[in-house]
């Protein structure tokens, strides 16, 4: 294969040296190419500006779309989402035979605690989740060989923003009704998508998370005991959203294996990292 990872980031850095290592030839986009994995081949460039993308290797065989916006607003998602992917869409000198679109399970709007999975109809609430719908219908029209990866709350090494929180004193989070929270490794995030690349008979649209979705108040008191603070105060909303609850069974019934099913075995790995 060769594959060319646009927005070769974190997760994507882990994704290319998985194929670098299974022996394909992988192409590294981003604007500053000194952070790419030894093996990966640089194209330095800038969605946003087409006449850097005029030189994209002809050979690309599959396309992993996977861009980070500059900020969190709606302008920056506007930017990456709809006009990186149509900037890069047409810099490519063929059709790849499989195209990754990784998008975000924001897409969704339920807020009752209720499951969602693939067959569920997107509602997205907020500016992210919008600009990422339109980005995976834009991108549908532009291929039918298309495979959507809408992936939940991405942490791992560098990605600690929780365990920092939990360690606040004084902090106060919803505990009735539940908030529930869904997740993924890092490391699993990349074996997914890698996963999606290799397998032989996909469906258009998967959702990747782990095992299990979590009430937030039960994953910030649980850090806090691990990290030896006293655990959050739990406070009780009226009326408060209760998120969602994300399916990851097709990937799954797909054959895909996590490394960490669940925030225990995920965060417990973080934290000896950080010992």
């Amino acid at each position: 294969m060769h594959v060319l990872i646009a927005g070769c980031g974190d997760v994507g850095g882990v994704l290319a040296g998985a194929l670098v290592d299974d022996g394909h030839v992988v192409y590294g986009l981003k604007r500053d190419t000194s952070t790419l994995p030894d093996g990966v081949r640089p194209f330095a460039a800038d969605l946003l500006k087409p006449e850097t993308l005029s030189g994209l290797p002809a050979d690309i065989d599959r396309l992993v779309f996977m861009p980070t916006p500059a900020s969190r607003d709606l302008a920056a998602y506007a930017d990456v989402f709809i006009h990186g992917w149509n900037n890069l869409w047409c810099g490519l000198k063929q059709v790849p035979v499989r195209t990754l679109l990784v998008s975000s399970t924001a897409v969704f709007g339920e807020s009752k605690g209720g499951w969602v999975n693939e067959e569920t109809v997107p509602g997205p609430t907020g500016f992210n989740g919008r600009a990422l719908l339109e980005m995976e219908r834009l991108a549908a029209r532009c291929t039918d060989r298309l495979v959507t990866v809408r992936i939940s709350g991405i942490y791992g090494p560098g990605r600690e923003r929780l365990i920092r929180q939990a360690a606040s004193p004084g902090l106060e989070v919803q505990q009735s009704p539940p908030f529930y929270t869904n997740r993924i490794h890092r490391d699993d995030a990349a074996a997914a998508l890698q996963h999606l690349l290799y397998l032989e008979n996909t469906q258009s649209l998967y959702l990747a998370t782990d095992d299990m979705p979590a009430p937030r108040y039960e994953v910030l008191s649980w850090l806090a005991r691990e990290q030896g603070v006293p655990p959050p105060i739990g406070v009780a909303l009226e009326n408060a959203s209760c998120g969602k609850r994300v399916s990851n069974r097709r990937l799954r019934q797909s054959g895909f294996g996590l490394t960490y099913p669940d925030y225990r075995s995920g965060y417990g790995a973080v934290l000896r990292q950080r010992q």
